[in-house]
């Protein structure tokens, strides 16, 4: 392999030394012995390699680098062809040989071969003033003349005659013999070439011909009025130009792009394009960054792009020099604004784009740039489960990073965002493009992404050119996407998630799993919700979802087709269709059940993560900003559910819904009492409300349960009596009959199990059974929990609130102890305490499985002496054994005030 790769190097070096002796005067007729290396030699047929790997070696392209010289006038070029005799080798030439032996000979007394010359003649710093103009201008002639030999084209012919026949405009030009354009067309289609001799050929050219602009078709005339109007160097009625620095006049148009005609615009491009391979062929980068590779990227070789790549990844490094940084923005944003311009990423990924239609050309009415509507295309490919390739993929990943290192990148981000960046961002903040190292590498990206979320003034226009950023990016899927969110969170990752692969939304997923850990750092923590804003707000970007639940939402959400790529999907829709994949939960495919009850996990851990709150609760949650109690902004919303804004107390009954049916998605709850769960209820399962909490609630007031998993108990208790729709699922189904017939018009579940229990202390009463038994069941846990605290009764708590502060105001609510307190009282409180006081205490007595005061004190004597008898008939067996020496004082005394009021 290495060896044929030579051979064919060595025939091309032939080739060209023998156009350079045909073409170069011979004004020296001493020397008579030229080097083999310029000896005539036949033009065979390029062979390329037996294999895919068509790239030049970095051999090839750092022996093959054009001289900066001037431009020759036309007539000059001319006459010196017909008046060109026997030919001269250029070091040895009048022109060049001073020059030569100076700068090249390094003290070597052998003859130079021609390409050896234009290496070092390449390398120079500063070659336009250090070679003579005279010497400038022979070698501009010598690679002008090759440009334009006959033999140049012939030889494309024999190499592409295939790929000639599928491309009809540079069939045309066959028959124009020494005019270069068949090349210059055969390279317009490079990337659909298909014969591997054709490329190998087209290549070698292009790293000899086509990296001096001036040698490059219709650039001059293309482009002379815009040189001229842009002040980018000139060009005089001679068509010679003025003494430039290599590269700089092209480096000038792509700086002001936008401000081209649309014909120097598209030679412009086409020129990027050419250059996107090898770094050598962009003068103009290539010498502000020569000694940057050398100290930023010496391991990296040349070619295909890759010393592009390690300097896009340096760009922020303090190592780099303003003038490197400045040319590889530079050539940044010459891909960002058409992506065609990076050879590699579109040769890595062109199946895909012509598999899946992505179209990257401008279109109107869409400001999206080139780059960035081809990594959509390329997501959206990915999101719906088709196949791409890793070394497509990788390309991805080095634009997307490029993307999200430096806003400036963005046009829209400039232009729609100013203000923002005036106003949220004014420290990073800065006119212009070229910035410091302290305003780019992610910094006012993430600095707009957050001000996104905290701040009211900032504008839809804003807010979508950065949606569709971190759409195109989406460094939710992968977080090397987002160079500053990996940096601040590496130490996290390493601890936390450190076998976790990148992609698929696998790291960041961990990383918000441990959202509220101890070893989540602060700086990763406010980085990660940044980003997890806009994910909470867009299910596109959480891939695992997508590929799990695709199918679910077509079938029961009615999702479109073209769901990943619709602009026209806001917010809203997509928290809709998530909301019906909650809907439909019993209904999901298995996978997609448990991916979905993962990401509503995730959501409830902080108010940043669910959007449906936080955008429809500004204005309350202003009054539950407490920065040492961080993260329980949605417990403070439930405490004040009753004083909410309409449309944020519909946001807060709809998640509180949720959470009051499967209690593990109470990310507070659950993070208190996880270690309770596994010494009380380890054999609960957790997604079921009658289990897992009524389990938390029965251990709640043991000895070994923790006095944060009880507040969170009682928390969830308080609650979930604010509203008739916090009632569970299967309190509902088993008393639906009966709230339907007697208790319509209540609105919370405290009066829904006030109206049920009078009901049920009628039928006591009156011996009817207007509740069926199902119902009772569910009624006197209900019931009982109630009577366990008054904080759990509020008609009760409103009605006596004087009466506990005069009488009651050394106790607790919990255990039952404000309300035996009340009792102790009956006599002394006031008429409407006293009222609903009265009615608690008589359904006590004739419901004493529902007096948890009653329940817990004597639970001893009930298992000793009542275990066996019905639960209605306790008091009465409690008052046979109420002389028991096993009876402790507490449970006697609680029965002499229960048989006072059975007998008042």
């Amino acid at each position: 392999m290495l060896r044929r790769q030579l051979l064919v190097l060595f025939l091309f070096v032939l080739f060209t030394a023998n156009l350079a002796q045909k073409y170069v005067p011979n004004d020296r007729n001493d020397n008579g012995e030229n080097d083999d290396e310029d000896a005539i030699q036949p033009v065979n047929r390029v062979q390329p390699p037996s294999n895919n790997d068509l790239k030049p070696t970095p051999s090839n392209n750092d022996n093959l680098q054009p001289a900066p010289v001037q431009i020759a006038p036309r007539r000059s070029i001319d006459s010196s062809r017909r008046s060109s005799s026997s030919p001269t080798p250029l070091a040895t030439s009048k022109e060049c040989e001073s020059d030569v032996q100076k700068y090249c000979g390094k003290g070597n007394k052998q003859l130079i071969s021609n390409l050896k010359v234009l290496q070092c003649v390449d390398d120079l710093d500063n070659a336009v003033n250090l070679i003579n103009k005279d010497c400038q201008h022979l070698i501009y002639q010598f690679k002008y003349n090759m440009t334009h030999d006959p033999r140049f084209d012939d030889a494309a012919v024999r190499q592409c005659s295939k790929d000639i026949k599928l491309f009809d405009e540079c069939e045309a030009f066959v028959g124009k013999r020494g005019s270069g354009r068949l090349v210059s067309c055969l390279y317009d289609h490079l990337t659909n070439i298909t014969e591997p001799s054709c490329r190998y050929f087209i290549n070698q050219m292009q790293a000899v011909v086509f990296n001096d602009w001036r040698l490059t078709e219709y650039f001059s005339d293309a482009c002379s009025a815009d040189i001229s109007k842009l002040e980018c160097g000139r060009l005089d009625d001679e068509n010679e130009s003025i003494p430039h620095e290599q590269g700089a006049v092209v480096s000038c148009l792509s700086q002001k792009y936008g401000q081209l005609t649309t014909t120097c615009r598209k030679e412009i491009f086409r020129l990027a394009e050419m250059q996107s391979d090898d770094y050598h062929l962009d003068r103009a980068l290539y010498y502000a960054c020569r000694e940057d590779r050398e100290r930023l990227c010496s391991q990296v070789s040349s070619g295909n792009g890759r010393v592009y790549r390690c300097l896009y990844e340096q760009k922020f490094n303090s190592m780099m020099t303003q003038a490197c940084r400045r040319e590889v923005h530079r050539r940044q944003s010459l891909v960002v604004a058409n992506v065609k311009f990076d050879a590699p990423l579109i040769r890595a990924c062109n199946s895909e784009m012509i598999q899946h239609k992505c179209q990257v050309d401008a279109v109107e009415g869409d400001q999206r740039s080139s780059l960035v509507k081809l990594l959509l295309c390329l997501e959206d490919t990915l999101k719906k489960g088709h196949h791409i390739q890793d070394e497509c993929r990788r390309e991805m990943l080095v634009h997307r990073r490029m993307l999200m290192s430096d806003y400036a990148l963005s046009p829209e981000i400039v232009s729609e965002c100013k203000t923002e960046m005036i106003q949220h961002c004014p420290s990073l903040f800065q006119q212009g493009v070229s910035g410091s190292i302290g305003q780019r590498g992610g910094k006012m990206i993430h600095c707009l992404l957050g001000a996104a979320r905290k701040e009211k003034s900032f504008s839809i226009r804003c807010l979508t050119v950065i949606n569709a950023l971190v759409r195109a990016v989406d460094p939710g899927n992968d977080i090397r996407a987002d160079p500053l969110l990996e940096t601040a969170c590496r130490p996290v990752i390493d601890t936390l998630c450190p076998r976790m692969k990148a992609g698929n939304s696998n790291v960041v997923l961990c990383l918000l799993d441990n959202l509220k850990n101890a070893r989540m750092t602060e700086e990763c923590e406010d980085r990660l919700m940044e980003v997890a804003y806009f994910m909470a707000r867009d299910w596109r970007l959480t891939p695992r979802l997508m590929r799990t639940c695709q199918t679910n939402l077509k079938t029961l959400c009615q999702l479109p087709d073209d769901w990943s790529m619709n602009k026209e999907l806001n917010d809203v829709q997509v928290g809709m269709y998530l909301g019906c994949l909650y809907q439909h939960r019993q209904n999901l495919d298995r996978e997609c059940q448990g991916e979905l009850k993962r990401i509503m996990h995730i959501r409830t851990q902080a108010i940043g993560l669910m959007p449906e709150i936080e955008d429809n609760c500004l204005t309350d949650l202003a009054t539950c900003k407490n920065p040492e109690v961080k993260g329980e902004e949605f417990k403070c919303l439930q405490k004040k559910y009753n004083k909410l804004e309409e449309k944020c107390k519909a946001a807060v009954r709809n998640y509180t819904q949720m959470t009051m049916s499967d209690p593990t998605l109470d990310f507070l709850l659950m993070k208190a009492c996880e270690p309770m769960i596994q010494t009380f209820c380890a054999n609960i399962e957790g997604g079921n409300e009658n289990d897992l909490i009524r389990c938390l609630i029965k251990h709640k007031n043991e000895q070994k349960m923790d006095f944060r998993c009880k507040a969170g108990i009682d928390h969830h208790q308080i609650t979930s009596m604010k509203d008739e729709a916090f009632l569970s699922q299967q309190f509902r189904a088993k008393c639906s009959i009966e709230v339907n017939e007697h208790c319509v018009g209540k609105k919370t579940k405290a009066g829904v199990i006030q109206c049920l229990a009078d009901l049920m202390l009628r039928d006591v009463l009156k011996k009817q059974n207007a509740i069926r038994e199902s119902c009772r069941d569910e009624l006197r846990f209900e019931l009982l929990q109630r009577s366990e605290s008054i904080d759990f009764d509020p008609s009760l708590a409103k009605a006596c609130r004087n009466d506990i502060r005069r009488f009651c105001a050394d106790r607790t609510p919990g255990n039952a102890q404000i309300l035996d307190c009340l009792k102790e009282n009956h006599n002394k409180v006031s008429a409407p305490c006293f009222a609903r006081l009265r009615k608690r205490e008589k359904l006590d007595v004739i419901l004493p499985e529902n007096d948890y005061s009653l329940m817990s004190k004597c639970a001893t004597v009930i298992q000793k002496y009542c275990s066996n008898e019905n639960k209605q008939n306790v008091l009465s067996c409690l008052r046979h054994n109420i002389n028991q020496d096993a009876m402790p004082n507490v449970c006697r005394r609680i029965l002499y005030h229960r048989l006072m009021v059975l007998n008042s």
